[in-house]
């Protein structure tokens, strides 16, 4: 344990020093949630740092069902769905997730992590080639990884660097995949899809898998997802995403048309195979929110109405501020350690949002990432904007301040590390 110890006590170090000195933001324990509500310790603060982008996690619905579900199928699974933990309950959500998504059959997954490395890792081989965008979630990186595929990053959101990648290696053998998501988790920014359609034209053979995490239940006719926006749901291969986002609970799906390889992916994905399934109550509380969505689109025209709102009060304060239709709008800052003490001071005014910082975004290009719910009432919006208003004036965050940033910079989610 020595050597061990010797190669973990610098950061440990470094963890108790900054928990010290008081600017240390993750793992902060949340004694109760009301949704756009938190407690801290002895704060109640408002929550804009939850991906429950259509606050469904408190619905007295998705509520019910989910302890109806406890009763009759028990606190946990007690095994793989491989093996005795496949309830009825996982399969008809996996057609109804199917249906929501346009596609012929979903597999169910614990989380979203390892949907993307169980299926990514499984389908590909070394033979293969992935085109992976740099901004992809770092699961995505991981069953790259996995896979043994050669991969090849192209800059963020940019078909024609990937156009230039593909056509390096469209002579190659095995298959070649195209790696992007709907909407990024850390910049909020989301995918032009028809400018990577356009590259399955010029090149039949290539293979595209859209993770949707964030854009399920956001993006679409009646948050039906990103490729439900574009009317190209046909054209995409692969559509993965997630329930612990805008459907209230945990897991994660991976659905397509191609009926042989998802039966493939269901009997060799070794995160599905080798780990417990979901309990039924996390599965029944993602049924009634489909539910719910469904009866109720209004709830996705309220987010879109909050952040339309915030984007603009961001830009009137002075924030540097991107046009993006989602949920997810970061303060960007810059200094990681302005990132911390800012975090702090948002904590301290009442406000529950956290940095990004590298890897999750360049180095010397962090954030503070700000999401919003469509339960946020008014009287929330209203005390964030006006806490942020006055912390902007503090550190300084007006756009002329930050527009000499590099967006380019090659930085990716391949690292474990949080600082």
């Amino acid at each position: 344990m020595t050597l061990l110890n010797e190669r973990c006590k610098p950061f440990a170090e470094y963890i108790s020093h900054a928990k010290e000195m008081g600017f240390y933001p993750y793992f902060r324990p949340i004694s109760q949630s009301w949704g756009p509500e938190v407690q801290v310790g002895s704060h109640r603060l408002i929550m804009v740092g939850s991906n429950d982008y259509l606050g469904l996690a408190h619905d007295p619905r998705v509520l019910e069902s989910s302890e109806r579900a406890l009763k009759r199928w028990g606190a946990g699974p007690g095994g793989s769905r491989f093996l005795c933990g496949n309830f009825t309950l996982h399969e008809a959500l996996e057609e109804r997730l199917a249906q929501f998504v346009g596609k012929k059959k979903a597999i169910i997954h614990t989380t979203g992590f390892t949907t993307n490395v169980g299926a990514i890792a499984c389908l590909l081989g070394r033979h293969d080639t992935i085109l992976c965008d740099r901004e992809n979630h770092a699961s995505i990186f991981e069953g790259c990884r996995t896979s043994g595929a050669r991969v090849l990053p192209f800059k963020h959101n940019d078909a024609a660097d990937a156009r230039r990648k593909l056509a390096r290696v469209r002579d190659r053998q095995g298959c070649i995949f195209l790696v992007t998501e709907g909407v990024f988790s850390m910049s909020g920014d989301s995918v032009f899809l028809p400018d990577f359609l356009v590259l399955k034209r010029e090149f039949p053979s290539l293979i595209l898998y859209l993770d949707d995490a964030h854009g399920l239940g956001v993006m679409g006719p009646n948050g039906r997802g990103t490729a439900a926006r574009f009317e190209a749901t046909d054209q995409v291969d692969f559509i993965m995403g997630t329930f612990s986002k805008a459907l209230a609970s945990v897991g994660g799906f991976l659905a397509s048309d191609d009926e042989a390889v998802m039966e493939y992916a269901r009997h060799h994905s070794k995160p599905l195979i080798f780990s417990a399934a979901l309990p039924a109550s996390a599965v029944a509380a993602v049924q009634a929110s489909l539910d719910v969505l469904e009866a109720e689109p209004e709830r996705v025209e309220r987010l879109r109405s909050i952040t339309q709102r915030v984007r603009n009060a961001y830009r009137e304060i002075g924030l540097p501020v991107q046009d993006s239709e989602t949920p997810i709008i970061p303060i960007r800052v810059g200094s990681e350690m302005n990132a911390y003490h800012l975090a702090r001071d948002l904590f301290e005014h009442g406000v529950f949002a956290l940095p990004a910082v590298y890897p999750a975004v360049p180095r010397g290009q962090a954030v503070i990432r700000t999401a919003y719910m469509s339960t946020h009432e008014d009287r929330h919006v209203d005390f964030v904007l006006e806490v942020i208003a006055r912390l902007a004036r503090k550190y300084n965050l007006h756009s002329s301040v930050l527009e000499e940033w590099d967006v380019e910079t090659e930085a990716t989610c391949v690292s474990s590390a949080v600082f």
